[in-house]
């Protein structure tokens, strides 16, 4: 009898643990299908706060490229960024700053701001500031443009227009307006 009486404690204890074990394996299951559940159009590559830097052919910083998400698309070749903020750094005494709510990131380097599109010189405090809803970066952030309407400003002046060409590099960044264009001028 106490032989039948240990038997059948030892078989329940097995039981429970086996039982114990298959319910937190069940647990962890359905945790880990909760967080990997991915949208139709799931991505191929998923980076939270990237950060990266391009260097030129002789080792010199170019472009420095941050974000809050990267979500990389193998099949179109395109990343989509969210709150990305692109520093041009190939005129290192004259970096622009571009910013806007998400952004495309395409094969050939070249990227469409898209939504609070702004490019802001980072020389001086006071450096020329660029407004618009969308934008396309080429040539590594040194050629920017849009058929867009822009609002340009800078110390004491202010221009509207719509369309714009622009090279944000050298001494002296070239912009071009290319319709229905307004300045005004403060009166100091």
């Amino acid at each position: 009898m106490a032989n039948r009486r240990r038997t059948l404690i030892v078989a329940t204890s097995l039981g429970l643990v086996a039982l114990a074990i298959w319910w937190q394996t069940g647990q962890d299951e359905t945790a880990g299908r909760a967080r990997l559940e991915l949208p139709e159009n799931a991505p191929d590559l998923y980076i939270e706060q990237p950060d990266q830097t391009r260097f030129d052919a002789a080792g010199q910083p170019e472009l420095r490229a941050r974000a809050e998400s990267l979500a990389y698309y193998e099949r179109n070749g395109e990343s989509l960024m969210t709150r990305p903020v692109m520093t041009v750094l190939s005129s290192p005494d004259q970096p622009w700053k571009i910013t806007s709510d998400q952004a495309v990131l395409f094969n050939d380097g070249s990227m469409n701001f898209e939504q609070n599109v702004e490019v802001i010189e980072q020389q001086t405090p006071d450096g020329m500031q660029l407004y618009t809803d969308w934008l396309r970066v080429e040539q590594n952030g040194r050629f920017v443009t849009t058929p867009r309407p822009v609002r340009l400003l800078q110390p004491g002046q202010e221009a509207r227009g719509t369309g714009m060409d622009a090279i944000l590099t050298g001494e002296d960044s070239d912009i071009t307006l290319k319709s229905e264009v307004s300045i005004r001028y403060d009166a100091n």
